[in-house]
């Protein structure tokens, strides 16, 4: 039993190694995991490997074939478009609900984060445009995708709404993550300043307590998000990764 339960834990960091990996830009879409490149990388046995491989392709992140490599998966622009609808309606209700029951201090954090959000991009765009080394921008680029993650989790959170919390988590999983995190590399200034405002107007709502309008600027920002998704699919993969 003490034995299961240590190859389920392996398994389980595996997972989230390989997730962050995703995250953080070592594995883009359509890069192949091979399983004894990994098993190195990790320094264990194929075998977990396998088991981390398979619930990555039960959770979308990956897709394998018989005999060849897991390919890190890029989701069809259908697929992109369905999820943001949904999204959409998710994080608008959320941020309904956090204007009615957002608490002063978790309005502070929001205001911290949103304004640790703005130091990033602008560091961002800082270095992106006297053409740093690429690990300084990809260590930039991360940390604005990383705050804009915590900006949208703080308002799920005041929304005070644990199975709805729990949905969007799981709109989350697989696929989308990764295209969040790949497409957001891509970013000129100009969007990303777009996304500034976004989350000014959201925040405006929010401090003001106007849950018609806290849900409506919530929805516009990740419908225009989701509309940026699909043009950098489009764009940049003219046929499925498969």
């Amino acid at each position: 039993m003490a034995s299961q339960s240590s190859n389920t834990k392996l398994v389980n960091r595996i997972v989230e190694r390989i997730d962050a990996k995703i995250a953080a830009g070592e594995y883009e879409p359509g890069v192949r995991l091979r399983q004894e490149s990994l098993a190195d990388e990790f320094k264990v046995s194929r075998t977990p490997i396998r088991e981390a491989l398979r619930l990555l392709e039960a959770k979308g992140a990956v897709l394998q074939a018989p005999h060849h490599s897991a390919v890190i998966r890029l989701p069809s622009t259908r697929e992109i478009r369905e999820t943001y609808q949904v999204r959409s309606e998710l994080e608008g209700l959320a941020a309904q609900l956090a204007a009615q029951w957002i608490s002063d201090n978790q309005l502070d954090d929001l205001r911290a984060v949103h304004d640790k959000f703005v130091h990033s991009v602008k560091e961002l765009n800082a270095r992106t445009a006297v053409k740093r080394n690429g690990r300084d921008i990809l260590r930039s680029s991360n940390a604005w995708t990383d705050t804009n993650g915590e900006f949208h989790a703080l308002i799920q959170s005041a929304s005070n709404n644990l199975r709805l919390r729990q949905a969007i988590n799981d709109l989350y999983a697989g696929f989308i993550r990764t295209v969040i995190y790949s497409s957001a590399r891509t970013m000129d200034a100009h969007r990303m300043q777009r996304n500034i405002e976004d989350h000014e107007k959201i925040l405006r709502a929010l401090e003001a307590r106007d849950a018609a309008q806290a849900r409506k600027a919530m929805e516009g920002h990740i419908h225009e998000s989701g509309t940026f998704v699909i043009a950098w699919r489009e764009n940049n993969f003219a046929a499925d990764v498969t």
